[in-house]
Order: structure tokens, then sequence, then C-alpha cells
């Protein structure tokens, strides 16, 4: 996990220094263990690193993970935060030559599992406050599943989580201005949003002027905190489109990115995630929303099979397009016993930006082997105008990338020194208005996985040797404007003064640039393994290819299916299997949609072909092909909610809305406890300015996504724990709140057959019996729930229920009272106890246990007209007159009250005018 890196100039002589983030054992630790700092030097041959650990004051060890750095006490020096497993440090920097542990003093000693860390002027009050990434919680005398293994990741005993552990709360340090910070997590209103975090970036996402956080999170929603520009932060990820995935699906989240990829003048997001998977990129509608453009961007595909971590979006040949770097490595050594398939140790993956659209490049041989890398620092560290790149690699040396790749272009850059504004320019904007058009750009430092960057501003401009103007403007509000100023050179930019302050620019490096990258091409097939062989039967073969597609061993299933292919070609379910390995496994999208095109002509029947088909033309980003492949599935299953949803993101990618909307209303019919589905209806009213619809819609999304969060989480959790009994229940009783009864019973089901004194999960049984109107044998399964757990106080109580349903009143009149022999607090209950009581004809023991309800909670207007109907069945009518003039006065318009409340008094007039004087 750990593995962080900064480029900071430490002593102020315009060259970035290094900074390495180290993570060791906490017992025993090596001797040489230690973070290091190491000094940018002129050598004889150009730039080199000096180590200065120890006479800077920074030597330490321990589980060390990420950094941060920022001038957080305005002092006109950089300063440096560092995340532990454990508790976090901040270091003064005193001056250019040593470090200071200012951690107690400054309160920012956050002792939680630290990820990364982000420095931003969050109220633009001049300094710059602190958000601090948490992940779990993890306790080492108390490792998960006893510090054993965790099996059922693709059939490997690998490390246990994030799913089945506690996400931690990240942590929001406000800045104030003495040297201290003051902790507002929890006015901030983060402290609610308890996600295992990994990366934070601070970034103006909907261009107002101040700044937003954007956090990515493992295997649950990235959140947006939008800031209201005084400070105060509002949740806004799902509803603006950069919580989940184009289908609706939290992702493992690791590292993030802002930039304008496409040069619209909105800052756009990307997220690495895990494997399996793509990454993410987030196109910014220029109204504070977003779409998911991964695909239009041409960044899906082959990059499944890659776990991503650190990144940026930076112009690394200085062409005037943002391009990207994603630094890979799996998490799981274990992956070594796989001979193909994923693998641990992976390359990092370099994109040029060709006008909007991304193609994988190969890093120059030498430069790009195999590592499990992590974080990566981007940063000019010879100030020659282009982004060079340090990564770190897990247990193995950093890879450093001298980049010359931008020798040939035109550049400017940009030192931004505030003085109203935070110190460094943190969250300043800048527009470069060069032949007329405006790019944007925007300085920060923190952004990736755990590490910290140069916060210099560079803009790359190709051929053009001129710009026409740049305009600054700052955290404070100060707009500053240089017109024509000079290229091939940082310019230091004082806030507030006219023209620059100076300028600086490095001599030409010695030595050759590497060779350009060339386009990426799909890797060949490896030869066949052992176990496939043209003697094996189509059958077997086709078995062993699902096998290795199970296991994560796409280049092994990919050759087993094409020799089941071969053997037998008209074999329909061997060639959707070859399709999906293609499309899910190797993400070769073109390859899939060929094969699946001809096994579609094969066989005209089968929806599951034609709904794959159209999710793979999706990830081509050709909707219209889509569009006809999803039609052909929904004929021919229309019963399948996933289709219609998927039909819905295609007609809304060609812009047809109507279409789109009754797509996604049909699959809300079909799958209501679906959020995904909710949530793309409310931005689709939201884009027709239809309000009603899109708060309704919000609605269902807020009022379904905590049960498919637990669904999800406990589907995970199974997955790693299989014995687990109580995420088969916990997993089994949220698809009971879904009504998906036939999922609960099985997860239910699957906890006996585990441990048949499970009480729990008969109680379940019971419950889904119920709920289907099976009251026998909701009963018996109740009945065995209680006998295994007399103190299992939710099936007690719908065992009283269910005896009351079946007319068997004095039965339930007594598991009542054994329910609230265990809950007495439950008004409810003492509700329910009335009405038996009531139906058994017991009416002043149903008056009782009413008037109980009624003390414990006065505002159940149901429970005082049952119990003014018990009043009045008993001839107790002024009694009855008074509670249901409670029940007008509580509820107007409430069914019968009025007409039974003149009736009372009718009868109440009569019995007094009976009454002898």
């Amino acid at each position: 996990m750990g593995g962080g890196v900064a480029f900071l100039d430490y002593d102020d002589d315009t060259y970035l220094d290094v900074f390495v983030v180290d993570g060791t054992r906490l017992d025993a630790p090596p001797p040489t263990a230690t973070n290091r700092l190491y000094r940018n030097v002129a050598g004889t041959d150009g730039r080199r690193f000096l180590e200065v650990t120890e006479k800077t004051g920074l030597r330490r060890t321990g589980w060390g993970m990420g950094c941060a750095t920022g001038d957080a006490d305005g002092d006109g020096h950089v300063d440096l935060y560092v995340t532990y497993w454990g508790a976090n440090v901040l270091y003064r920097n005193d001056g250019g030559s040593h470090f200071s542990d200012v951690t107690k003093a400054a309160g920012v000693g956050d002792p939680r599992w630290g990820a990364s860390a982000a420095f931003g002027d969050l109220d633009a009050d001049g300094d710059l406050d602190l958000y601090v990434a948490n992940y779990l919680v993890f306790d080492l005398e108390a490792p998960p599943n006893d510090g054993e293994l965790c099996s059922g990741w693709k059939g490997l005993d690998v490390f246990c989580g994030p799913h089945g552990l506690q996400a931690q709360a990240d942590g929001l340090y406000r800045n104030d201005g003495d040297g201290s910070f003051t902790d507002i997590s929890v006015p901030s209103g983060i402290d609610a949003y308890r996600h295992p975090a990994l990366g934070v970036l601070f970034a103006d996402t909907d261009a107002d002027g101040d700044q937003d956080i954007y956090v990515a999170n493992d295997s649950r929603p990235n959140l947006l905190f939008r800031n209201d520009g005084r400070g105060g932060l509002t949740e806004v990820g799902p509803y603006v489109g950069v919580a989940l995935s184009e289908d609706g699906k939290p992702q493992a989240g690791m590292g993030v990115a802002a930039g304008d990829y496409n040069r619209d003048g909105d800052l756009d997001l990307f997220v690495t995630n895990f494997s399996d998977d793509v990454n993410t990129l987030y196109r910014s509608r220029g109204d504070g929303t977003f779409v998911d453009a991964t695909f239009e961007a041409g960044l899906g595909g082959l990059v499944r099979p890659y776990l991503g971590w650190s990144t940026a979006l930076f112009d690394a040949d200085l062409d005037g397009w943002l391009d990207l770097f994603v630094a890979n490595g799996h998490l799981y050594p274990q992956l070594a016993a796989h001979s193909s398939g994923l693998q641990y140790a992976q390359k990092n993956l370099l994109y040029r930006n060709e006008g909007g659209r991304f193609t994988l490049l190969a890093i120059p041989s030498g430069l790009g082997g195999a590592q499990v890398s992590r974080g990566t620092a981007f940063g000019d560290y010879d100030n020659d105008g282009d982004t060079d790149l340090l990564t770190m690699n897990l247990n193995g040396p950093p890879t450093f990338l001298r980049n010359d790749g931008g020798e040939n272009n035109h550049w400017l850059g940009l030192e931004l020194v505030g003085r109203t504004s935070n110190r460094d320019g943190i969250g300043a904007r800048v527009e470069l208005t060069v032949d007329g058009e405006i790019r944007v750009s925007e300085a920060r430092s923190a952004y990736g996985y755990q590490s910290a960057h140069d916060p210099r501003v560079v803009f790359g401009l190709g051929a053009t040797d001129r710009v026409d103007r740049v305009e600054i403007r700052w955290p404070s509000g100060v707009v500053q404007v240089l017109e024509e100023p000079p290229v091939g050179r940082y310019l230091v930019i004082q806030e507030g003064e006219t023209g620059t302050s100076h300028t600086y620019v490095a001599q030409p490096q010695a030595g050759s640039p590497p060779a350009p990258g060339k386009a990426v091409a799909a890797s060949s097939s490896p030869a066949p393994p052992g176990d496939v062989t043209e003697t094996g039967s189509a059958a077997e073969n086709h078995q062993r290819g699902l096998e290795y597609y199970r296991a994560g061993r796409y280049d092994e299933a990919l050759v087993a299916l094409r020799v089941a292919k071969g053997q037998r070609p008209d074999h329909v379910d061997t060639r959707y299997a070859l399709g999906l390995v293609l499309y899910a496994g190797l993400g070769r999208f073109q390859e899939a949609a060929d094969e699946l095109e001809q096994v579609t002509a094969m066989d005209t029947s089968r929806a599951d072909l034609r709904e794959l088909l159209g999710a793979i033309y999706l990830g081509l980003n050709q909707p219209q092909r889509a569009i006809e492949a999803l039609l052909q599935a929904a004929r021919l299953r229309p019963e399948a909610w996933r289709i219609h949803h998927r039909l819905g993101l295609a007609y809304t990618r060609v812009g047809h809305t109507g279409e789109a909307v009754g797509a996604l209303l049909q699959a809300a019919r079909l799958a209501p406890y679906m959020p995904q589905v909710h949530l793309d209806l409310s931005r689709l009213y939201d884009r027709l300015n239809d309000a009603a619809g899109a708060q309704r819609e919000r609605s269902l999304y807020e009022r379904w996504a905590p049960v498919e969060d637990r669904v999800a989480h406990y589907k995970q959790e199974i997955s790693q724990y299989p014995a687990s009994l109580e995420a088969h229940y916990f997993l089994g009783q949220a698809y009971v709140e879904q009504g998906r009864l036939k999922e609960a019973f099985a997860r239910f089901r699957a906890a006996i057959e585990q441990d048949s004194t499970y009480a729990e999960a008969y109680y379940g049984v019971g419950a889904v019996m119920h709920m289907g109107g099976d009251l026998a044998r909701a009963v018996m399964a109740y009945e065995k729930a209680v006998r295994l757990r007399p103190d299992l106080f939710l099936a007690q109580s719908d065992l009283g229920q269910a005896y009351h349903q079946l007319g068997r009143y004095e039965q339930a009149v007594a598991v009542y009272k054994k329910a609230l022999e265990l809950r007495p607090d439950l008004p409810i209950t003492h509700s329910k106890l009335g009405l038996a009581y009531a139906l058994d004809g017991q009416l002043v023991e149903a008056m009782a246990a009413y008037n109980e309800a009624l003390r414990q909670d006065s505002s159940l207007v149901d429970t005082r007209h049952a119990l003014a109907r018990v009043y009045a069945a008993g001839g107790r009518f002024d009694a009855a007159i008074e509670q249901w003039r409670l029940v007008l006065r509580q509820a107007p318009d409430y069914p019968q009250a009025a007409d039974l409340l003149r009736r009372a008094e009718v009868e109440l007039s009569r019995g007094r005018a009976d009454t002898p004087d």
C-alpha cells in the first residue's frame, strides 16, 4: 500500500529536491530504514541527487505511507507532512537547511491509517488547510481472519480487505494562521463519510473560484465535497457524476488527477482503479456536472488487467495537450502462482493525448520494465520545461524518468508567489491565450497517490513560440494579467505586482533524448498451457477456459477457448465465453465484438449474446450499434432490468433523451431497488429542467443506495470469508429489504447448511416465507429460531405477527409478551400486543397495552385510533371520544375518525339519557 514520494524545493534554489517515504516493520526495523531527503545539486554531467536526511533532521522509521508539501506557515519555505499507519508528522522547514517536527504544536498528528494528504486553501484566508485521506481500521494485535490469508479471490489465498474491515473517516484541519490547525472534520461534515480513502486533491471543479475536494475510495463511491465559498462543504459526488462508474457501480479508486484534457476550459477528473476494471475519466460538462468519458476518450480496453495507483494529467511532450501517466502494480504477490494472467509486477502506462483522445504508448526500452509501482512524483527536476517522473516501486529501487520528449516544442512555466493568497499560490487558476484559444490550468501540489508534486504551472505550446496573454485568478480574488510574456522559461509571478519578478531556465542536458514512444498493439497469445490440447475434448477445453477465466488467467483462458472453438465452431456457449474473455478479461473490445457478431448470427434466440454485444459496443464508444444489439436483447428478455439500463445509457450517449428516460423507467419498474437507475434518471430530469422528477428520483436513489451498498459489501465479504455466517445472513437481510426474496432465501439456506443451529438464518427464512404469504412455513421457521435463541427479539416479534395473521391470538399474545421482556421500550410491539388482546376479546388488557405504547410515543396516531375503538367496544365512550379528538387533532383527515367520534358522542348522550336521575 505504501510508497509515497515528493518533489519539493526545500532549499529555495529553484531546483526540485526529492523526499522518499519509507515503510518498514515496526519491531526491530533495519538500521538503514528511514525516510530520505535528497538534495538536487549540480554535477559534472548534469543534475544529481545528494542524500541529506540526517543533516536536515528527517530521519524516522515507521510504517510510512504518503506525503504532502506546502508552505503551511507562510514563511516562504515549503513544509512537509508525512502520513503513516499510526500518527502522522508535520515537519516545519526552518529556512532551507533543516526541518523540525511541529506535529504536536500544530495539532495534526492524526493517529489513524493515513494514506494520501493534500494542502489547499479551503476558506481562501491566505493559508493552507490540510486534508488527510484515511484508510481502514487495522489492529496488528487482532488482524482480520486471525492473521490468516483470505480465500476466494480468483482461487487464491490473499490478504484480507477492504471488505470486512471497518473504514475510517478522513481528517480535515483548518489552518489558524499561527502555526496551529483546528480539526474541523466533524463540523465540516466529512466525518460522516467513512470510506477507505486512498487519493485526494483540491480543485475548483465548478469554476466558482473556490477549492473543492475530490477523494478516491477503495470499493466505495468516490466523494466530491463542493465548497460554498466560505469553506462549507456538501458532498455531491453521485449527483454530479463523479462517484461511480457509468453503469452506476462503485470502483476501487486509488489515485486521482485533474486537468483540462480536451481544452474546453473546464477541469476534468481521472481516477485509477483496481484490476478487472477500467480507470475512469470524468469529463466536465461546464456546469459543475460530469459524464463518464472513459471509452469516448480511448481509455477502456487494454487497461483492464492493470491495477493503477499514482497518476497525472500533464503535457509530456509539450504539444499543448495533457497526456496521461498511470503507475501500475498488483496488490497480491500470490499472482506469481499463475504463469499467465494477471501479473504482480506490471508495466506503467503512458498515453499521448491526440486532440482529446488518448493513445497508449510504449515507454522506451530500458525505462518501462515491469515493477510493483505505487506513488509517483511529477516535476521538472532540471528546469528544462518538461515534466520528469519519479516512481516508487514496492520492495525495490525507484524508477526515475528524465523527460526529454518536449525538447522540440515551446513552453511557458509559472512559479506563483502569493501575498494575500497562500504563499504557494495553490488553487490559483491560470488562463493562457495563444493563437486566440484559451487554455486553463490550476496550481496544485497534491494529486495522484500518496505523493506530492511540483506546484509550478507549465503550458506546452507545441510549435508556437508566442503567448498572447496570461491571466491569473488568485485564491484571494485578485486577477493579474501578463501581456505577451516570454516563453521557454519559468516566470516568477508575485501576487498583485506588475510583470514578473524574475525568470529562470536550465541549460540543455547532455546526452541524446530517448526515442519517442510508439502505439501499443495487443499482445499475441502465448503458447497453449499443458492441459489444453487438440486431443482433449471440446467440452474439456471449454471447461478449462472457464476455470482459467475465473482465476484471472486470461491469456490461458483465451487459448483454451480458441482450441475448443476450433474443435466445435458451432458451440454457442464457447463462442460467448470467448467474447467474454476478450472483453471483460483482456479488454480487447474490437476482437470481442467481431466474435459476438458471428455468434449472434448463429443463434437468434439468445438475449445474453446481444446484451454482451451491446456492452462491448458501449466500450467501443459505438452507442448506435449498442442500441441495436440491446433492443434485440430487450425483445428476447424484456424482464431483464440491466438490459434496459444499458439501453438508457446508450440512448443518453447519442442524445436521445426521451428514449433514454423511457428505457430507464422500464429498468426502474423491473428493479426499483437499483439505485443507479434512479440516479441516472435524476440526471436526465435535471437536463430536461424537470426539478420535481429529478428530486423524486434522487430521493429514491438515497433510499436504495445504502441497501445496495450492503449487498455489494456482503457479497464481497462472502467471496473472502465464505464461511462467514453473518455475511450470508446480512446479505440475505439486504435482499429482503430489496424485495428479492429468492436471493434472500438462498443466502439464509447457505448459512443453515454451514451451521444448522444458526438461529438468525431460520429467522431469515421465516421472514422470506412471511413476506411471500406462506404463513404456515413462516411460523415453523420462526419457532425454530426462538427455540435455538429465545432472546432473538425479531424472531419473537415476527412470530407473534404470524400467529396474529393466522387468527391464533392467544399464541400471539404469549409471544408478544416474551418479545417485550426482551425489549420493553418498543411502543410498536406494545401496540401489536394491544391488537392481539383486542382480537382475543381481552379488552382491559388491550387498553393497558395501547396506553403503554402511547405513553412511550404519543405520536402513534394508529395506536390512538385503535385504543379509541377498544374503549368504545368496552362501553367507555367518554374515553373513546377523548382519544378520537386527539386523533383528529394529530391527523384531521384520519379515515373514519370523525364519523366514529360522532357515533361515540351519540352513544354517550343516549347512555346519559337512559340513566335515571
